[in-house]
């Protein structure tokens, strides 16, 4: 009988294990002082949205179904990293909240990959240390630099006791990253110094000749997704440069012809959904042609949602309303300041271009006091970061309208104008309906040309001190 037993709960052991389907993994651990309940798993295009719940004693264990090996991105709190997981592996890891990046460590069948990826974001960080001194440097001194870092990580590397294939990978992805930071040395530079840094000619030639179709680097490093959009960026300019007569559509068509990759098509493909805004005359024809070239649902589905979208924000039409918490107390909606032009500001705390507007903001709101026209500012913070909104629109002291949309991105206004990066400007004339979507920033220097030609127009007289 003991022996039937045994056989019996084999046979359930058996059979649980492999309940597992080819595209699944086994992700467990625990996870040292935190309260958080859950932990949250994603992939690089949010294909994947998958939660596991963590319990009292602080360990987490469930199935996680995977498209392809690659690399996937997990968060606690406000916390999150990147894990390696490959189909049918189980992954198992240990961290102390209060130490999140310095304390993980893996076990089970991927730990010296992840073990591997652990040691060298500490390297990096300490190589590269502060941003700004990293970057604003004179370009004689960031390319040594950079060739360090990435030499450095070769250096580790060649120490694991990968295996030969996974090596490749890893340095293929190193190469990336280092071509990464060659690429944004302009961004930082001018982003602090206000002005741009002397690059020789042909500095971009390396972005512009880079293989654009390497599917499984896709899936794997982050640093040539973000190559690509650069490359698509650098292509098209001089593609347009030479061909006049044809448009951005034309480009991509011609672009994607002969790469394989599927993603990295909609990679290219998904950078036309731009397109679809108001001031588009050609948007319903520009609309059907960028649809045949998408492939993955999602993003047709996105490209449908921005059309819908611009032609509900079409200037002249009347836009969506909003009620928002008004920092002074209270609510303020949209339906309130009619009677006056408005010049709305999108933005949140952890937004560094955003922060870089509000001196600007500050000014612009000072130079037209007096005048009929409202500056509004509206937040998208998360709720998390509510206190902190708070906290900074005290200490600012930028003036205006000063509002709190708690549903953030995902509000029917923000949905309505297609907001998903900001800062983001608008203005809404005195009857509420929409001027444009996308106005100028108050850091530019046509904002107030733009601004005096819509309060020179025909208002309502009705005012509200909202």
């Amino acid at each position: 009988m003991k022996n039937r037993l045994i056989t019996f709960y084999l046979f359930l052991i058996f059979c649980s294990c492999n309940s597992r389907s080819d595209s699944q993994i086994n992700f467990s651990g625990n996870i040292k002082n935190t309260k958080e309940k859950i932990l949250k798993i994603t992939n690089y295009n949010s294909t994947l949205k998958q939660e596991l719940e963590i319990d009292e004693s602080g360990y987490f264990s469930g199935m996680v179904n995977i498209d392809s090996d690659g690399y996937y991105s997990f968060q606690i709190g406000r916390s999150y990293t990147n894990v390696r997981f490959k189909k049918g592996s189980d992954v198992e890891l240990s961290l102390d909240a209060d130490s999140f990046f310095s304390s993980i460590e893996y076990f089970g069948d991927l730990k010296k990959v992840n073990n591997y990826n652990v040691s060298k974001s500490k390297m990096r960080s300490k190589l590269v240390g502060d941003t700004k001194e990293y970057f604003v440097v004179p370009l004689s001194e960031f390319l040594p630099k950079i060739r360090d870092t990435r030499d450095s990580l070769f250096s580790l590397l060649n120490k694991t006791g990968l295996t030969e294939q996974d090596k490749i990978l890893e340095k293929k992805i190193i190469e990336y990253e280092y071509l990464q930071s060659y690429n944004n040395y302009k961004k930082f530079y001018t982003y602090h110094k206000n002005r741009d840094p002397e690059l020789p000619d042909g500095y971009y030639d390396p972005i512009i000749n880079m293989d654009i179709d390497d599917d499984e680097i896709f899936k794997y490093s982050r640093a040539y997704r973000n190559l690509i959009i650069d490359n698509y960026r650098l292509t098209s300019k001089k593609y347009l440069k030479n061909n006049p007569k044809v448009g951005i559509i034309d480009f991509v068509q011609e672009k994607i012809k002969t790469i394989k990759s599927n993603d990295i098509k909609d990679q290219f493909s998904s950078m036309l959904i731009r397109q679809m805004n108001e001031k588009n005359p050609n948007i319903e024809k520009d609309y059907l042609r960028i649809m045949e070239l998408l492939t993955a649902d999602r993003l047709k589905n996105k490209l449908t949602m921005r059309y819908e979208s611009a032609k509900v924000s079409k200037e002249g039409s009347a836009s969506v309303n909003f009620t928002y918490e008004n920092f002074k107390g209270g609510t303020t909606s949209l339906e309130s300041l009619k009677g006056r032009l408005l010049y709305i500001d999108v933005w949140a705390t952890w937004c560094g271009p955003c922060i870089k507007e509000m001196p600007y903001l500050k000014k612009l709101i000072g130079d037209y006091r007096g005048k009929e026209i409202e500056f509004v500012s509206i937040s998208v913070d998360s709720k998390n970061d509510y206190s902190k909104w708070r906290k900074m629109v005290a200490e600012k002291k930028i003036g205006g309208i000063q509002l709190y949309d708690q549903q953030g991105f995902d509000s029917e206004f923000m949905k309505a104008f297609s907001v998903s990066i900001i800062p983001r400007f608008m203005m809404i004339d005195s009857n509420g309906n929409i001027i444009t979507g996308n106005a100028p920033r108050p850091s530019s220097e046509k904002v107030r040309e733009y601004i005096n030609n819509y309060l020179t127009k025909p208002r309502l007289k009705r005012f509200s001190n909202s």
